[in-house]
């Protein structure tokens, strides 16, 4: 009986998997061959970044057709090649993809219900109320916290216990920016510089980092929605979501009790929510995602930038050069204003986040059943969609010698030429980044200071062929990035 049903299951379970597997094959798309019962993204966050999983098969399917499909378990999602398509799905036909595919369980995960996440009328709210908090003018404003804490890590870097031959910038450049957007989102000047079990670190260090374990739930809340909100699971740990609301609620408190009012992002949370515009909630998560989106887009972008630097010393010396020329004419100061007309670092930055995009790939859901141009394909309603960045930003269609670290495709006049929609660092669209200015200022910020005080160079520990972590929610050096720094003071 045992055998029998053992014989039963094995073939109840074949034909189930051989049913869910044949989704895209009956759509006509082609689709990346899955395997039972993990899909396709069995190795991803354990032996591979989602990355080279994109770039890998975007290579393979890139000249098939518009789209290729993949599977999360049994669940399909549709991977988009051609940058027609991209700009339909982003901008043009933004009404037949306005949501974007995330797992939310307000009662769970409070935190999870934000402006990248929300959908529908409730994001629109919420896009026009938090609007005039990521201005340039509001970015000014806020200018002197930056500087301050990008002070705060020129000084570490000089402490004489530090070892500047060899050296990870990795968490020293996380550690800046956790202190840089704590400060513009809660208003809390809190040191992890030299203090990796600092409370805040440790709890978005576990956001970005999990453990393996962690990891594999996070794929399973991804491939079985239905199932995780039936067994009421989050997506945050419960540590991280009952830290940050405290956080909120404390810091509210403080400053309503003492009657403080200061230029930067919470305080104009906390003004929404006293005009009733914003629950407390609805602060809480937007403090929450705000810290989390711009301490790790800024601190790798800065990351891999600093690399490339390291490798290329040519570069490093003109873009040092174009600084000390600039500043030479704002006093020595480093200004809002003087960092505003830094075109070379603009350059260098914009090819540091080709080569290695912030979001390696960015997601829409088909919300209205469409119609590809041109073809008999179909992308049916409640489909996630996924935009291979990284495929398209390294793709030899659109920039020559693609693994070349170079400035130049993005100088006035070539920066005309770009293939249109092939270089999309922050999407395209209603819902593009509404953080661009402040996340770019805090990355030129911490690299003028870095490069007006230390020469960056390889050392022993630095790695010649990039590779990735492959449980790190955005794509980071493989054990850190280790280089070395020469004081030019």
């Amino acid at each position: 009986m045992i055998i029998y049903l053992l014989i039963v299951t094995v073939f109840v379970s074949y034909v189930y998997f051989k049913k869910k597997y044949a989704y895209w094959k009956d759509l006509g798309f082609p689709y990346v061959e899955p395997s039972i019962p993990m899909g396709n993204l069995a190795s991803v966050g354990f032996k591979e970044h989602l990355s080279d999983f994109i770039q890998r098969e975007y290579e393979n399917f890139k000249d098939k057709g518009p789209a290729f499909g993949i599977y999360l378990l049994t669940k399909p999602a549709l991977v988009l090649t051609n940058l027609e398509l991209i700009h339909n799905v982003t901008t043009k036909c933004f009404e037949s993809f306005h949501e974007k595919d995330f797992y939310i369980n307000e009662k769970a995960d409070p935190l999870m219900v934000n402006l990248f996440t929300s959908i529908g009328q409730e994001w629109k709210d919420l896009r026009k109320k938090l609007n005039p908090l990521f201005t340039a003018g509001r970015t000014k404003m806020m200018f002197p916290i930056l500087t301050q804490t990008a002070d705060k890590m020129i000084e570490y870097l000089r402490q004489p216990d530090i070892n500047r031959e060899s050296i990870e910038m990795k968490e020293i450049f996380s550690s800046f920016t956790t202190e840089v957007v704590a400060n513009a989102a809660f208003g809390l000047d809190i040191k992890c510089l030299g203090h990796p079990d600092n409370e805040f670190r440790k709890a978005t260090r576990f956001t970005f980092e999990p453990p393996k374990w962690y990891n594999f739930k996070i794929f399973l809340i991804f491939s079985m929605p239905k199932v995780a909100k039936f067994f009421n699971m989050a997506q945050n740990p419960q540590f991280v979501i009952d830290f940050f609301t405290k956080t909120v609620c404390d810091n509210i408190e403080y400053r309503e009790k003492n009657n403080i009012q200061r230029d930067d992002f919470f305080q104009m949370l906390m003004n929404m929510k006293n005009d009733g515009a914003m629950t407390f909630n609805e602060v809480a998560a937007n403090s929450f995602i705000f810290l989390i989106a711009g301490l790790e887009t800024s601190a790798s972008a800065m990351t891999f930038c600093t690399y490339e630097l390291a490798l290329n010393q040519d570069i490093q010396n003109r873009l040092r050069n174009e600084i000390e020329t600039i500043l030479k004419k704002h006093n020595g100061e480093v200004t809002y204003n003087a960092m505003m007309e830094m075109k070379y670092l603009d350059m260098v930055i914009s090819e540091t986040l080709r080569m290695y995009p912030i979001f390696e790939v960015q997601t829409r859901k088909c919300t209205k059943e469409f119609e590809i141009p041109d073809t008999d394909l179909v992308i049916p309603v409640g489909m996630p969609i996924v935009i291979p960045v990284v495929g398209m930003h390294n793709d030899e269609k659109y920039f020559v010698n693609p693994n070349k670290f170079d400035p130049e495709r993005f100088n006035d006049e070539n920066i005309k030429k770009l293939v249109p929609h092939s270089y999309i660092p922050f999407s395209e669209g209603p819902r593009n980044c509404i953080g661009i200015s402040f996340g770019q200022m805090q990355m030129k910020l911490g690299l003028v200071k870095l490069l007006t005080n230390f020469r960056v160079l390889p050392c022993s520990k630095t790695l010649t062929l990039m590779k990735f972590k492959p449980n790190y929610s955005f794509q980071a050096p493989l054990d850190g990035m280790w280089i070395k720094i020469e004081s030019l003071k």
